[in-house]
């Protein structure tokens, strides 16, 4: 049988923690949302939403649920009545209407944990929506520059202090850098959970410190050539889920303190690990001991630690020659400005509206 699932809210701005209760609600059974009507809204909590009732019930509608409307005159015992939910799917930091229902002791309440849920509120969204500075840009960062070095140059073209970025890319790396400015900067950490793409220049027979060439090289002159058959049953083990060590040389922190500051001051640590998933690894070129991989990571992988982890699996040793970052989740390197080309007419013309990147995240999260 399958259970018929309440869940309630305004849905003013739909955002990835509404994207996040909807989805585990739909693993309950069948949804029906009980959309608080404009009225009821503005009667009840004096407030005027974003989007009226009618683009609220559309968007919802698009995801494919079914809506009712709670007017002012629709009671909890009105709703188990007319609707007769077995399940109630209610968002954590909905106290009120865990109370209201626990009267009802037929009804199972499902108390819905929410995922960052200081970062998904239609109130804080709706001030970002309201400010005519806020964008996002997609930068295309050269290699030799840091991603600091990137954002000091979008201040100073957009003539304003607020521009951060999501995601920093390495000197020695080159590619994506998600740019925001205004109050859209405070959606910036919504991308670091996104996966990434990025193309990766391995080359074995050498191992360095840091795992790539800014570190102490050395050269492994035991090291054998390897095909390119074994190398593609060494990559096809690092497919999926596994707990990978972070670079000793890594921003990573221990105790409070950043591990490439107590690497270099001598001190011996124990690099965290972390799980990650690697969802595919692609060879573009190879010609030992040059290795072109096209490698598509969950977040927080270091492609570095990859290299290495290859090259001590082809018993060669493997350090990142170079590394360039092609998309995070669905933004691509393809519609990105090249840093050395940023002027204001360029960043008006490529400036991503916040509404549409709110509505791709919400797309990707969802699946």
């Amino acid at each position: 049988m399958n259970k018929k699932v309440l869940v309630f809210g305004k849905f003013d701005i739909l955002h990835p923690g509404h994207m996040h209760i909807l989805a585990m609600a739909k693993k309950l059974g069948q949804v029906i949302i009980v959309l608080e009507a404009d009225q009821s809204i503005k009667s009840l909590r004096n407030y005027i939403p974003y989007n009226n009732e009618k683009t609220r019930i559309k968007n919802l509608k698009d995801l494919g649920f079914e809506v009712f409307i709670r007017a002012i005159n629709h009671d909890a015992k009105y709703l188990i009545n007319h609707l007769q939910p077995d399940i109630l799917c209610i968002g954590e930091d909905q106290r009120y209407l865990q109370d209201t229902f626990s009267k009802f002791k037929d009804i199972n309440l499902e108390i819905i944990k929410f995922v960052k849920s200081n970062l998904y509120k239609s109130s804080r969204l709706r001030t970002i929506l309201e400010d005519q500075s806020a964008g996002i840009y997609l930068i295309d960062k050269p290699k030799g520059v840091n991603s600091f070095r990137a954002v000091s140059v979008l201040r100073k073209v957009l003539n304003t202090k607020r521009v951060g970025f999501s995601g920093t890319l390495d000197p020695l790396a080159s590619g994506l850098l998600i740019v925001a400015s205004g109050k859209a900067t405070r959606l910036l950490d919504w991308f670091h959970e996104l996966p990434k793409i990025y193309q990766a220049d391995v080359l074995f027979g050498q191992d360095s410190d840091t795992y790539d060439m800014e570190g102490e090289i050395v050269i492994n002159e035991n090291a054998k050539s390897v095909t390119k058959k074994q190398l593609e049953q060494a990559l096809a083990s690092f497919i999926g889920k596994q707990n990978q060590v972070a670079p000793i040389y890594s921003a990573k922190k221990v105790a409070g303190q950043k591990l490439y500051k107590l690497a270099r001051a001598g001190k011996v640590v124990k690099a965290p690990s972390k799980e990650i998933e690697i969802h595919e690894l692609e060879i573009k070129e190879f010609k030992y001991p040059n290795l072109d991989l096209l490698v598509s990571v969950s977040a927080g992988t270091y492609i570095r630690s990859l290299a290495h982890d290859l090259g001590q699996t082809m018993k060669t040793g493997a350090m990142l020659a170079g590394l360039r970052r092609i998309a995070i989740g669905s933004f691509n390197i393809k519609n990105a400005v090249p840093l050395e080309k940023v002027e204001v007419d360029i960043l008006v013309k490529n400036k991503l509206k916040v509404k549409d990147v709110i509505e791709n995240l919400n797309e990707h999260l969802y699946q």
